[in-house]
């Protein structure tokens, strides 16, 4: 049942979907714009209520009041950030979503479209996880978890961490698809350590934005990072804004399987032909396969091999379980070349990218596979023409809850 709640002038209300929100008086903005009712059932999508005047709204779900919900710079920053390239990075819970969605909507309120780039492949706010999403904006949003992207790229991971590569190509992909004056450029909270600060310093080399805003949770903790920008480009230093409501691991877990679970939603199985289109992320299917050498393989490893196969630099196998790791290195010792062997509990429900062209048409998990057949099938809602399937790195059940992971040495 809706409950009444108040929001004088300059006070704020956060509430967590789902949830169900009715402006009765005043004058109600959600994110800085204004919105009729507002029905939101999808779990983890987070609405900042504010007005001008004191007003009342009528909200069904769970929420906070806020003191200061809109700190100054937010009301500045929209003008500033107009007709320009801009990148958002901070530590996790920095509120550098909030900060988007918000700068969005003041921007497209002045009649301005905006293009915006989420690249937070850990906790995606536009777009499926895993995934480097863009979409070009013109109109005021509820949030960009309810948007659809334009255009994606798969990583495959909740980390960017050993996907550096992948990581700048999307982005740069992403950009260059980008059909607004203004671009809106989210990162990940990842900043900490020397691959975080070379993550970070490349993403400016490449997208050579105009303006970096580095949103820091406590002054000062961002100038490793604010050190690595080259001094052309401006840097904006601005306080975290207060009153986001506290995100556990178990909620940030429980965010991603919701949005697993909406790219999923009337997914079916497709089965595709490995002979036919191109397996990525992997090393999967580059050799010749080797069936005479299972029977010896299989004595030195002391595990079933479904598949081996041989390249000049490496060899390949897919077991029945896991292998001793001193026999890998014993194997890969005698033949005087890599060895990689992935057990087949590793593929089953793989998160995957469909790929068409450059970008990722949907996502999937893997529900089985033959390498040696040469078929493997999908769970998916994507029905068209595809050029390939990228393997990614974490394993899901059709209910989106994670399963485990495949580690970066399996094939």
């Amino acid at each position: 049942m809706p409950e009444e709640v108040e929001v004088p002038r300059g006070k704020g209300v956060l509430v967590r979907s789902p949830a169900y929100i009715k402006p009765l008086s005043g004058n109600i903005e959600v994110w800085g714009a204004e919105f009729d009712e507002i029905s939101v059932q999808m779990d983890g999508v987070e609405l900042l209520i504010t007005s001008s005047i004191d007003s009342k709204v009528a909200i069904d779900g769970h929420y906070v009041k806020l003191e200061n919900p809109i700190p100054d710079w937010w009301e500045e920053l929209p003008e500033t950030v107009a007709g320009k390239n801009t990148m958002f990075i901070g530590r996790v819970d920095s509120g550098k979503s909030s900060t988007v969605v918000f700068t969005i909507n003041r921007i497209v309120g002045s009649g301005s479209a905006v293009s915006i780039i989420d690249s937070d492949v850990g906790q995606s706010d536009l777009g499926p996880p895993g995934v480097i999403s863009s979409k070009d904006v013109g109109k005021p949003v509820i949030h960009t978890k309810l948007l659809e992207p334009d255009f994606m790229y798969f990583i495959g991971d909740k980390t960017p961490s050993g996907h550096f590569l992948p990581m700048v190509k999307g982005l740069l992909e992403a950009l260059n698809r980008s059909r607004s004056d203004t671009v809106l450029i989210n990162t990940t909270g990842f900043v900490d350590g020397g691959a975080a600060r070379a993550l970070k310093r490349f993403k400016v080399e490449f997208l050579d934005p105009d303006i970096v805003v580095l949103i820091e949770k406590e002054e000062g903790d961002l100038n490793h990072i604010a050190k690595t920008i080259p001094k052309d480009v401006k840097v904006l230093k601005v306080r975290s804004p207060v009153g986001d409501l506290a995100k556990s691991r178990n909620y940030r877990i429980a965010v991603r399987r919701a949005l697993l679970r909406r790219y999923l939603s009337g997914a079916a199985t497709r089965k595709f032909d490995l002979r036919e289109i191109e397996l990525m992320n992997t090393f999967l299917m580059t050799g010749k396969a080797k069936d005479e050498y299972i029977p010896f393989l299989e004595r030195i490893l002391g595990a079933r091999v479904h598949w081996m196969e041989e390249s000049p630099d490496m060899l390949i196998a897919i077991t029945e379980s896991e292998v001793d790791r001193r026999k890998i290195a014993m194997l890969s010792g005698l033949l005087n070349k890599e060895v990689r062997i992935g057990p087949m509990i590793v593929y089953k429900g793989l998160y995957v990218g469909l790929i068409r062209g450059r970008g990722c048409k949907g996502v999937g998990i893997i529900q089985s596979m033959d390498i040696r057949e040469g078929w493997m099938s999908v769970l998916t809602k994507y029905e068209g023409p595809l050029d390939g399937i990228a393997l990614g790195y974490i394993r899901f059940n059709a209910e989106g809850e994670e399963l485990g992971s495949r580690g970066m040495n399996v094939p």
